[in-house]
């Protein structure tokens, strides 16, 4: 994932966290130009890899700061991690429109097969401290960097009615492997 103007530092910032990057699949495809890469992390403990969007900062979408995506999930659940990122970026580039934490991507029927799992919620990570989420710092941010957490529909309508931050804290208290998309509703 090459530094972009503007913005140095980043692959850094990411690679503390995330671990090394595994791989990039380009923006441009036989399709066009989507406005974006995907950027593979991997991490040994706990083993999870991370899917980020590079480049949707660039967009024109509103927001309160330009935005990243980032989805990480058990290793042998990639190819949904990269489903999930891939999906959202691809619905925000075509609405013009960001999220910010808190908002929630839902659907009636579960979105990724023989699983519970029927929206994404973006929210501040629950893997790393408060740091990871604005870039360069809380003091001056110029990104923002959401986190996608895959949750039920059961979990939707925690949301809706305690809110997001009621949802994390549940996850925790509960010891939720929000890392699993096979695992049951918290709620």
């Amino acid at each position: 994932m090459p530094e972009t103007q503007g913005f140095p530092g980043l692959l850094d910032h990411f690679e503390q966290r995330l671990g090394p990057v595994q791989e990039v699949e380009s923006a441009r495809s036989e399709e066009g130009n989507r406005g974006y890469d995907l950027a593979f992390y991997q991490a040994a403990e706990p083993p999870i890899t991370t899917v980020v969007t590079n480049g949707l900062r660039f967009q024109p979408v509103t927001s309160m700061l330009p935005e990243e995506l980032v989805c990480s999930l058990r290793t042998d659940q990639k190819n949904v991690a990269h489903y999930l990122v891939d999906s959202v970026a691809t619905l925000i580039i075509r609405n013009r429109q960001g999220m910010e934490y808190g908002s929630i991507f839902d659907n009636e029927q579960p979105i990724i097969a023989e699983t519970g799992i029927t929206a994404v919620i973006a929210h501040t990570s629950p893997l790393f401290d408060e740091s990871f989420n604005l870039f360069p710092n809380s003091e001056a941010p110029t990104l923002q960097i959401l986190s996608l957490v895959p949750i039920t529909a059961a979990e939707v309508d925690f949301v809706q009615s305690e809110g997001a931050d009621m949802l994390f804290e549940v996850f925790h208290l509960n010891r939720t492997n929000i890392l699993d998309v096979r695992r049951r509703s918290a709620v």
